[in-house]
């Protein structure tokens, strides 16, 4: 598997492969940071190794937080615009050639973009653009060699061409998956949603998705969780004040969804179908048991 990912472009290969590698020795790294969005951020990611760890000077990267509902930051709807200055800033400082910050939003992508405040958050930032992914120009389609439902898909061209792939999506409930973090979140780089919906089994697709957009890191924004009535809100928020940061999706996503209830129901990994599917694949630890994890703040 290490060998076929060296040979992936992009965020395909470098650091996934070396993920793999460390997987095998000792399991996966999962950092938990608490406090302000900003520090928090900066503490997960320089505790992973910091962000040159991820991106070399020259590298094309692309970030993929949630901006697809038009709901202010409060609703935890969407990413904390904070955070994801944060990571886009820490790209840059890094030695970034260019930061795209990218979904396919469900509601209308200019008003999208203002009602999260994404757009005010980045607003004059060298080497950082906003891309609302909501025309099929921006898409290629890729087959799916590992997928057992999906066999091939509409994938946005600015992630696949990307050297380096964060995902930063926030913690909410889902009313299709139990859970929406990282994984759930790769369908905002899909043309096609619906057909995940209504063609093929949601979760196992999911998975199966995974095994060719390959984060390179991730950042679970829980500092605000959209507990009940997810994706779209309006619902109960829980402020956590919490950011989970892994180079492995499955384990970050799975940590998280320990850290509060969802939907009042108190789950596990193992729970959330997806992720289960995901791991049973290969592509990440789901047993917390099995993660290394550092707590910070």
């Amino acid at each position: 598997a290490v060998g076929a990912a060296a040979a992936m472009p992009g965020s395909l290969g470098r650091v996934w492969a070396e993920s793999q590698v460390a997987k095998v020795a000792q399991g996966p790294e999962v950092i938990v940071s608490v406090g302000d969005p900003v520090e928090a951020t900066k503490a997960a990611i320089e505790a992973l190794g910091g962000m040159r760890r991820f991106i070399r000077p020259g590298d094309r990267v692309a970030i993929k937080p949630n901006f697809s509902f038009a709901n202010a930051p409060e609703h935890a709807t969407s990413t904390n615009p904070k955070v994801v200055k944060t990571v886009a800033q820490l790209c840059v400082e890094a030695g970034a050639k260019r930061v795209l910050v990218l979904d396919h939003t469900i509601h209308n992508p200019k008003i999208c973009i203002d009602r999260t405040g994404i757009k005010a958050a980045l607003k004059g930032m060298d080497k950082v653009a906003l891309l609302p992914l909501n025309q099929r120009r921006f898409y290629r389609e890729v087959a799916v060699p590992e997928g057992k439902d999906l066999k091939k898909v509409e994938i946005a061209k600015a992630v696949l061409d990307a050297d380096c792939m964060i995902s930063v999506p926030v913690a909410k409930s889902h009313s299709a998956t139990e859970v929406s973090f990282s994984i759930k979140g790769l369908l905002g780089v899909v043309w096609d949603r619906r057909f995940f919906h209504r063609s093929v089994e949601l979760n196992q697709a999911l998975a199966d998705l995974s095994t060719v957009v390959q984060s390179d890191l991730i950042i679970v924004d829980a500092i605000r969780a959209l507990q009940t009535n997810g994706p779209g809100g309006p619902g109960r928020v829980a402020e956590l004040g919490t950011i989970v940061a892994s180079r492995d999706p499955v384990a970050a996503d799975a940590y998280a969804v320990g850290l509060t209830q969802w939907d009042n129901q108190t789950l596990t990994g193992r729970r959330i179908k997806h992720l289960l599917a995901a791991y049973e694949m290969g592509l990440g630890e789901i047993e917390v048991g099995e993660m290394r994890i550092r707590k910070i703040g």
